[in-house]
């Protein structure tokens, strides 16, 4: 049995998440944080996304590296 969701499937099943899992204010309107969930689910993976995620293809590197002091380390209490 191969069943394919339709376009309007998927729509009622975001508003119904929105409905469920929104917050007080998203309730009141729920079809602005469905159109959200619709737009995420429905970009899919891109075949030209970097491996890391990086917009720049480039690897994610810290700022600013952080070293520990000696003796920094924490000591465990004996009882």
């Amino acid at each position: 049995m191969d069943e394919e969701l339709t376009i309007t499937d998927i729509r009622l099943e975001c508003l119904r998440l929105a409905v469920e899992f929104g917050s007080g204010r998203d309730v009141l309107k729920p079809h602005l944080l469905a159109d959200t969930y619709f737009e995420w689910v429905m970009q899919g993976s891109e075949a030209t996304r970097p491996a890391d995620d990086q917009k720049d293809g480039g690897l994610k590197s810290a700022e600013k590296t952080r070293s520990v002091r000696k003796g920094s380390a924490p000591k465990s209490v004996q009882m």
